[in-house]
């Protein structure tokens, strides 16, 4: 007996039940460089950022304007170097004329046998690294600047700030927290839509910059609770228990996004099953 065939139409029905659509996979974590250096200081970081918030802690209690003021040099020179020896740039896997460490690939042309890179040759090419490294680096800074931290000091007013006084320290708390959280963010990121909708949905998964960001933001929440009890002391004054906070929560965030068992995961706010049953 020969075998009937169905038509077209009730084969391409058939097909989309037999292999359902699979929801588009989410971006990569950010893994920190395959280098000596960056993987030596991907470790010093934290302690450092905790080092300069415990040694300028009691004059931040004296003074927290000048004090905040004259700490973000030192923060800033911090981050820069961590992110642009720590961590790639945004776009970097997409651009086909680096490597992952953020080094120029080298042409495919003919070698010549018999001759050793020169040292102008070499430092050339470090230079045309630190050039590809500084420019976003300089970007995200500005981005930093003039966006981020405008956006954390109206979400600080939000969440209790004063509104009609300390205004200074507002905007100074702001900007350690934004270069903190959005600056590697900004960094490694850029300004991809799909990823900062991740970011401010929560759904990142795991690694050092979305853990880092997380934990600052935590950090500083919880860093509110002992301004308003009634102990009298010095350290209790806005916003210095928050901002201890924040540079607390950032350290644990960035140690916590790179363990073994936490790294690439993400918040499961809905069980996957029932994603999985509305996507398809």
């Amino acid at each position: 007996m020969a075998s009937q065939s169905l038509p077209p139409t009730q084969q391409s029905a058939s097909s989309p039940a037999s292999t359902p659509s699979k929801p588009n996979p989410s971006h990569p974590p950010v893994s920190i460089l395959p280098t000596q250096f960056a993987r030596s200081y991907a470790l010093a970081h934290p302690a450092l950022l905790l080092s300069l918030a415990a040694y300028r802690f009691s004059s931040v209690v004296n003074d927290p304007v000048a004090e905040l003021l004259g700490d973000i040099p030192f923060l800033v020179g911090l981050q820069v170097v961590y992110v642009m020896g720590c961590l790639p740039p945004a776009g970097a896997e997409k651009d086909g004329s680096t490597t992952t460490d953020g080094t120029t690939k080298k042409s495919s042309g003919p070698k010549r046998r018999g001759h050793s890179t020169s040292k102008g040759s070499a430092w050339s090419t470090g230079l045309v690294t630190v050039v590809w490294k500084l420019t976003p680096a300089l970007l995200s800074l500005t981005l930093t600047t003039l966006l981020a931290t405008p956006t954390l000091a109206l979400l600080l007013v939000l969440f209790g700030a004063p509104l009609t006084t300390h205004h200074v320290v507002t905007f100074l708390c702001a900007a350690h927290m934004a270069l903190l959280s959005a600056f590697p963010l900004i960094y490694a990121h850029g300004v991809d839509g799909e990823i900062w909708h991740e970011i401010w949905g929560a759904s990142r998964p795991a690694d050092a910059v979305w853990g880092g960001a997380l934990g600052t933001c935590l950090g500083a929440w919880l860093g509110a609770v002992p301004i308003p009890l009634d102990w009298d002391r010095p350290w209790q004054a806005y916003p210095i228990t928050i901002l201890t906070g924040a540079y607390i929560g950032h350290v644990l965030g960035m140690l916590l996004g790179r363990a073994k068992g936490v790294f690439g995961k993400r918040l499961e706010f809905v069980p996957q099953e029932a994603r999985d049953i509305k996507v398809d």
